[in-house]
This record gives C-alpha cells, sequence and structure tokens, in this order.
C-alpha cells in the first residue's frame, strides 16, 4: 500500500472505504502522548469510547485531547488520572477519573500546564501515595459493554450497534 494514502486529515471522514472499520473502544495509544493519536486514525475509527491510561503528568496532551473529543461518535472518555498537561479544558468529569490527584495544589489552574523537560534533569514525578484505581470494561456478546470507574463504582452500560 506504498503511496496510497488511506487517510487524509481534512477529508478521512469522506473516504468511501475505511479499510480498518470502525471501533467501539479506542485505548488511547502512549499514554495520549502527541507522537502518535493522528486525527486521521482516530477519526477513521469513530470510537464510541476512548479510554486513556495517563498520569497526572504523562499524557493527555491538550492535541490528542482535541482530536479524541472531536472525534465522531465519541460519546465518553474515561481517564486514569486527571491531566495536569490538559487542565481543566480537556479534562471528563470526576465520575470518569479512576485516580485522583497526587499532591493536589490548592487550586488548580483552567489553562494546561507545560510538560516537564525529558532527561536527567526533568523533576520527578509526583509521589502516589494514595490507594490505585484502575477502569474495568466487561463485554457481552451481543456488543454491548460496561465501563466502571472502580475508584467511585460509577459505570456505564454502551448498547451494542445495530
Amino acid at each position: 500500500m506504498k503511496g496510497i494514502p488511506l487517510f487524509s486529515a481534512r477529508h478521512h471522514a469522506d473516504l468511501p472505504n475505511n479499510p480498518l472499520g470502525t471501533t467501539d473502544v479506542l485505548i488511547v495509544s502512549h499514554h495520549g502522548l502527541n507522537l502518535s493519536n493522528s486525527e486521521a486514525l482516530i477519526h477513521a475509527l469513530r470510537p464510541r469510547v476512548a479510554l486513556l491510561n495517563n498520569g497526572t503528568r504523562k499524557g493527555g496532551f491538550p492535541e490528542v485531547m482535541r482530536t479524541i473529543y472531536s472525534s465522531p461518535g465519541l460519546e465518553d472518555l474515561w481517564q486514569m488520572h486527571f491531566s495536569q498537561l490538559s487542565g481543566q479544558e480537556y479534562t471528563v468529569p470526576g465520575l470518569f477519573i479512576a485516580n485522583t490527584i497526587d499532591d493536589q495544589p490548592s487550586s488548580m489552574p483552567i489553562a494546561p500546564i507545560p510538560a516537564p523537560p525529558p532527561g536527567p534533569g526533568a523533576p520527578p514525578p509526583p509521589q502516589h501515595d494514595g490507594p490505585a484505581h484502575w477502569i474495568k470494561l466487561s463485554a457481552q456478546m451481543d456488543g454491548t459493554f460496561t465501563v466502571t470507574n472502580t475508584r467511585n463504582d460509577f459505570s456505564k452500560t454502551y448498547q451494542g450497534r445495530k
């Protein structure tokens, strides 16, 4: 397939043939870093639900969050942590976040914070000193699936596509 563009960032929704097909659930790549998670790919997959395995200061970059939120047909985004890198602008309600913020600041800025510099001079990540929670997905044979936040037992069921 070399040389044949499968997707274009502007016209991917207009393609009559999507060789990948669509998906109900997208596991967001690389913690939501902007080195992956292209708009063309995510929008072509048209996920109903996205699961983001991020940290408070790892992943969830604003560009990626914008891509996920603008994906056609997206119903919900579930996150492992509130992303300080995307700030309040691109966060989900707390019901959809599995872990609270380590080293909770007295006030939460609305704007994203800059990503820490890579390499040996990088500040250490916040120390996690509480319980660790996860996002659980349970699927049924008819395509129905339920996503549960184990921190607060909030769950939501999504019906199978017809």
